[in-house]
């Protein structure tokens, strides 16, 4: 369940956002309907797993596999215009989006939610990748339980996966520190990149060759749809759309301080 193109929503939901939007593109207004919609439907997906008596032993679990949508996407042509569409999506202060190997690329929210869950909320920080929900599902089945011989894999190959249960469940320190982000891929979508690059992660650095994008630059949601309106730089307080860095082919950052 989530929300993605066409970005199309019931009016209902489109007028709770008009006045309070003023200046948002159309299609942010429809994104934003998008997701109350979608609110209301998990809700009453969890009203039902209450009354059903099931609730106290269930898990949810939402997570992304990318970040949002940004920047400008080519007409049917592949030009890029001043009547291009503009997507709504927002990852600021994050730099990039969906498709790029920057930070609002490939960095997303999630959370877990359960009564199984003890100590109250807390924020974990380690890294996960988005394969390890495999084996940390694994463990969620298991947990408590030691699996007879007969049900455990017998010849399955080496996993990428790993658990993050046990961080997730106790507050354990995370076992990932390491991951390939991309390697030598090439965009074949409109908005899409045009040249290979590859991306690597160990703990807080990050290891990008190749450029890294498009989108490479820090885009505001509620920013006028033309290319020609461009800051001067990512601090500007100017309401335009985004900012492009000069291009570069190798990168080596760290991705907190």
């Amino acid at each position: 369940m989530g929300v993605h193109s066409p970005y199309q929503a019931p009016k209902y939901y489109v007028d709770k956002y008009t006045g309070h939007m003023w200046g948002a593109n159309k299609d942010r207004k429809n994104y934003a309907a998008m997701m109350s919609s979608m609110d209301e439907g998990i809700g009453n997906i969890t009203k039902t797993l209450i009354s059903e008596g099931i609730y106290n032993n269930t898990i949810i679990v939402f997570a992304s596999d990318n970040g949002a949508n940004v920047g400008y996407c080519s007409d049917a042509d592949g030009n890029l215009t001043p009547t291009a569409s503009v997507e709504p999506g927002s990852n600021y202060p994050l730099r990039g989006g969906k498709r790029s190997i920057f930070e609002g690329g490939i960095k997303s929210v999630s959370f877990v939610h359960s009564p199984l869950l003890r100590g109250g909320g807390r924020v974990m920080k380690d890294l996960v990748h988005v394969v390890d929900w495999f084996s940390t599902f694994e463990d969620i089945i298991s947990d408590g339980f030691t699996v007879p011989r007969k049900y455990r894999f017998k010849d399955r190959n080496p996993l990428d996966s790993i658990s993050a249960w046990r961080a997730i469940k106790k507050g354990a320190n995370g076992k990932r520190k390491k991951f390939l982000i991309n390697i030598d891929t090439r965009g074949s979508i409109k908005c899409g990149p045009t040249m290979p690059f590859k991306g690597f992660r160990k703990n807080q650095w990050k290891l990008i060759v190749g450029g890294g994008g498009p989108p490479s630059g820090w885009y505001s949601p509620y920013g006028a749809p033309s290319p020609a309106r461009i800051t001067s730089s990512p601090t500007s307080n100017s309401s335009t759309y985004c900012w492009t860095p000069p291009r570069r082919s190798t990168w080596l950052m760290p991705t907190r301080r």
